[in-house]
């Protein structure tokens, strides 16, 4: 069941990246990171279902607490007969999907964005295998098609592997646009 759920997840937050996200960000409803935030929540949400969420016992929560470390978002399993009773951190019984995202202008240091790659190997080794987790980047800055690199390394690859995507936005410097990508590890 918990694969199933994770698969579903997995192509909802693929879809919202190609789809929904591609139109807020052309319709200049992303400014910064929290807004990018907000949009991915509010069409997460929205493309699940509260029906789904509830049934389930989902739920979609940003800036979740892991050790000393905040993650952007995810999506947990929860406890529904402890939530009547304890504060709802203390319902969570797994994490299935984990999203760590950036929106940053061309100015801004790479190294902003490798953090939350490493933040992500931090999570893995946390929080276990069974989770699916997510760098989801916009970049504002012009790159050559080819030039394109992933965030995770070659010698991370092996970490990645069936556990990690990337979804990464930048600005192609041949058509002028804005490309949107999707890379499972």
């Amino acid at each position: 069941m918990t694969r199933n759920l994770i698969e579903k997840i997995d192509s909802v937050i693929k879809k919202l990246w190609l789809e929904d996200l591609v139109i807020d960000y052309a319709k200049n409803f992303l400014l910064k990171e929290d807004s990018l935030k907000n949009a991915f929540y509010y069409h997460l949400r929205t493309r699940l279902g509260r029906d789904f969420l509830i049934e389930n016992n989902l739920r979609i929560f940003t800036e979740y607490s892991v050790g000393t470390e905040r993650i952007d978002l995810v999506i947990v399993e929860i406890d529904p007969v402890k939530a009547e009773e304890y504060h709802l951190s203390d319902c969570v019984t797994r994490v299935l999907a984990v999203v760590e995202m950036k929106h940053k202008s061309a100015s801004t240091s790479d190294s902003i964005f490798y953090k939350d790659v490493q933040k992500i190997f931090s999570y893995i080794k946390d929080l276990g295998t069974k989770s699916k987790y997510y760098l989801a980047f916009i970049q504002e800055k012009y790159f050559n098609a080819e030039n394109v690199e992933n965030w995770i390394t070659k010698d991370q690859i092996i970490k990645a592997k069936g556990k990690v995507t990337e979804l990464y936005a930048y600005w192609d410097e041949d058509s002028d646009e804005t490309v949107w990508t999707i890379f499972d590890h």
